[in-house]
């Protein structure tokens, strides 16, 4: 699957395969299973919400070191404060989805206030987040196939 996912990010959906991953290991720590894709993914998507609103400040503000250490401290703090119980309880993937923004806006050295199209890094980010929280469905699943005891012939069951 993980080549797979290359060939498919490489040819097919351009998304970055290093955020695919990150979403592809988040929903492993937040416990795999729907619970955790659910977890995983809400946490992650609010990360890049947090991450958009926090970029979208940093450049009104100029983009000083002081307004980029502000806005970063209100912008993770948001993360934090919204930790509950039940799909908001992963708080660790808010920062995966934070961190996937800001990486991937560098990479590409893309402004965050860039016209919104297919190729906007928060867009990149939010389907590579989505395939990669996929993928861990995926491998979930055919790991389970792969480790299934055979059934033996003429056993009773």
């Amino acid at each position: 699957l993980a080549g797979l996912s290359c060939l498919l990010t490489g040819f097919v959906i351009p998304v970055p395969i290093w955020v695919l991953f990150i979403a592809w290991a988040s929903f492993f720590a937040a416990g795999g299973g729907r619970d955790g894709a659910a977890r995983s993914l809400v946490m992650l998507l609010l990360g890049v919400a947090s991450a958009t609103a926090t970029m979208l400040a940093i450049t009104a503000l100029g983009g000083s070191t002081w307004a980029v250490a502000g806005c970063v401290v209100f912008g993770a703090g948001i993360l934090v404060f919204i930790t509950r119980d039940g799909l908001l309880s992963f708080t660790p993937a808010g920062f995966f989805g934070f961190a996937s923004v800001v990486g991937t806006l560098a990479a590409t050295g893309t402004a965050i206030t860039a016209p919104v199209n297919v190729s906007h890094p928060v867009v990149l980010v939010l389907g590579a987040l989505v395939l990669g929280t996929a993928f861990g469905l995926a491998s979930e699943w055919l790991g389970g196939l792969l480790t299934r005891e055979p059934a033996l012939a003429g056993a009773d069951s």
